[in-house]
This record gives C-alpha cells, structure tokens and sequence, in this order.
C-alpha cells in the first residue's frame, strides 16, 4: 500500500511493507509524475509479495521500489527444487556424526516449521526478502510454550536452520542468490532473568502474584547454592535406583558438563594421576572435534574412582553396560528428584547453572570458568554477573555503609 502526502511544494511517498513504515521524499513536484511513482511502488510491492522480484538492498527499501537502483533478478532453481525436496535430501545429507543428537532433532523441528509456514511445494526461486518477512510475521502469531506468543529467539533459531540448509544448497549449486536475510525485523525479545537460588525462587512462588508460566519461567532459572547443592547431592546418593545416578549426577555438578557430554564421556577421559577430567565438545567449532579439561574436586575424584571399579568399560556412564539415551538420562533424574522439595528441576542443565554460579559466587577468574565450561557468552555472563561478590550489595554498602 502506497500513498502520498503533501509536504510544501514536494510530496512525500508513504508506504508500508511487511509490517514496517516507509518515507521518502520525492524530487519531482508534479502532482502527475508523484502519482506515477506511487503507482509503480504499489506495484513492486505486489511483485515481492508474490515472489516475483526481490530488493537488492533491503537497506534501500524506498530507492528500490522507486527505481533508483536495479532489482536484483530472481534466479531460478535446476532441476525444479522445492523447499520440502530440498530438507529432505539436506536433512539425508547429515549422516556422519557431526551434530549432536539433539541438535539434530532440533534442526528437523525448525525445518518442519519452515514447510508449514512456507508449504512444502513452496519453490526455492520465490523466495526472496519478503517471503522471510512474511514468514516471520507469520511465526509472531503462533504460540510457543506454556501458551505464550513464540519468541523472537525461537523465530531467528528457525531461520538460522533454514539458512544453513539455503548455504548447502548453494554449495550443491541448487541455488545461486544470497539467503536474503539482511534487515529482517522481529518482535521484541524478552531479556532473561538471572539465576536464582532455590529459596528465591520460593520466596516469589509463595507471594502468589505469578502465573503459572511466570512460575516455570523462574524455574528455568534455578541453580543451587553450594549448600544446597550438597543436600541436593545427598538426596540423589540415597534414593538413585541405579549405581550410575550419584556419580553422573556429581560429575555435572562438579564440572559444569552438559548432558550430552556427560552421556559421551569414555572412561579414558578421566585422568586420576592429573586430576582432571577432558570434556568432549560439538558445541564450540564446527568442523573441527574440540575439548576442554576440568580439575576434578576430592569428591568427585573419589566418587568416580569406586564407581568405574564396578563399571568397567568404554563408556563413564551407562545403564548394566548399556549407552545412555537423552531421553533415559532425563527420566532417570526426573525420577530421582520426584517427590523431593526439588521437583521442579527441569533438567540436567540446572547443574550447570550451579557450577557456573557457584563458581562466580566465589569470585573465580572469569577466564577460568569460560575455559571449564565452554562456548560462554557476554549474554549467558551477564545472568549470572550479579552473583559476583565484589559487586551489587558490597558496592552499595560502600557507598552508604552497613551493619
């Protein structure tokens, strides 16, 4: 939709594409030649919402549709692609191991998205800026978890998979324009909030003001205080059902391991003589195997030492011999914790969150923590920064003293 409003001698051109609205003002001042223009911007509009043209610079959005610098042709696709035959034989192509499980599955999820929004037959030489616009404004209306709007985070997540399957595509010579990304525009992202203790959260659960998404937002956000990490380690020692349990548990909470880690962790990684443990990563390179070392504390030198006496074989951690699952380590820990005031941990990465807290709480070199966990950013830092102790109350106690 385009119109024009007078501004003096000279007419401004008013539009609105994908949500978002545009001025410019015009060099002609004839009432006719201003028309003329909106009514071939109207147009343009109309041809990227069917695919049929894309901008060459989504940074000049207005200059484009006026005509001021050349579209950028469509390119078509060899062999007649389509957004669903292109997944199929991407998502085939992934065969050798390099992505994690997870991930993987992951990846399927965004990508049934895409075909959803998209349509499966959707054909890779329409799309172009508009079309990832639409689709972005298409996603904002849907619902995500717990029954809120879906998050922007969620969103880019889903185009950051598709364009990793547009860049194979290209390699594959299926493709030859750009994924046309530059100057999308999503909904605004809700910061998270920072870790929180166990009685914290409580305390804001107890007040009553929160809903029951609120509440499990919070949840999210658990870690446990050293003291409580340690009544938390008691109760899984007594009640774990299988051997394996406490020592996974513990060496989660010791060493800041993710699950899948910790599921793919070998004997071998465990060194007693140097005290360290080598964590093999996915997660930080891609392309290339990486790892890192963590120094093991007494306890859970002592604790993993009994247990691989009595589980001999490849693997740390596994069930009478057998590999671990994702899907079996989560109902492992839900089990252990079922029934306990700690319930509501919603998964193994809560041991993470207490490691890298725990850590910070006892004002460890920042550099240290980001070499024993791995792939930390400036983004995760910051939630768990308030909990350092020469801030926050030490610094305003500086300045207005205490008791």
């Amino acid at each position: 939709m385009a119109w024009l409003e007078k501004k003096g001698r000279r007419f401004l051109l008013v539009f609105r594409l994908n949500g978002a609205k545009y001025k410019k003002l015009l060099v002609p001042t004839d009432q006719r030649e201003a028309e003329a223009i909106a009514a071939k911007v109207e147009r343009r509009i109309e041809m990227l919402g069917r695919g049929e043209w894309q901008l060459p610079d989504p940074a000049q959005v207005a200059d484009s549709l006026i005509g001021e610098v050349a579209p950028k042709p469509v390119v078509a696709l060899p062999c007649g692609k389509t957004i669903g035959s292109l997944t199929e034989e991407y998502l085939s192509s992934i065969t050798n191991g390099s992505m994690e499980a997870n991930t993987l599955l992951t990846l399927r999820v965004h990508l049934k998205h895409i075909g959803q929004v998209l349509g499966k037959g959707f054909r890779g030489e329409s799309l172009n800026f508009a079309v990832l616009q639409n689709y972005i404004n298409a996603r904002a209306k849907c619902r995500g978890r717990r029954g809120k709007p879906m998050s922007a985070t969620t969103i880019r997540k889903e185009l950051v998979s598709f364009g990793a399957l547009w860049a194979w595509a290209s390699r594959m010579g299926y493709v030859k324009q750009a994924f046309p990304k530059t100057g999308l525009r999503y909904p605004k992202i809700d910061e998270k909030p920072p870790f929180q203790t166990f009685a914290e959260i409580e305390r804001r659960v107890a007040r009553g003001k929160s809903t029951e998404a609120q509440q499990a937002d919070l949840w999210d956000c658990l870690y446990f205080g050293s003291e409580e990490l340690i009544r938390v380690l008691e109760h899984v020692e007594k009640v774990a059902r299988h051997p394996f349990i406490y020592p996974m548990v513990l060496a989660a909470a010791h060493t800041g391991a993710r699950r899948s880690e910790l599921i793919r962790m070998e004997a071998q990684d465990i060194d007693f003589e140097a005290g360290t443990i080598t964590i093999r990563e996915r997660k930080r390179s891609k392309g290339k195997r990486t790892s890192r070392s963590v120094p093991m504390s007494f306890q859970l030198k002592s604790v993993l030492g009994d247990w691989l006496k009595k589980s001999p074989g490849e693997l740390a951690f596994t069930v009478d011999g057998t590999a671990l699952s994702v899907d079996a380590a989560n109902h492992h820990l839900k089990w252990t914790l079922a029934h306990s005031p700690w319930e509501n941990v919603r998964g193994w990465h809560v041991f993470r969150h207490s490691f890298i807290s725990n850590c910070a709480s006892r004002a460890i070199d920042q550099r240290m923590i980001d070499d024993w966990t791995g792939h930390q950013t400036e983004e995760m830092r910051k939630r768990y920064r308030h909990l350092l102790p020469s801030t926050q109350r030490s610094a305003i106690e500086a300045v207005f003293g205490g008791q």
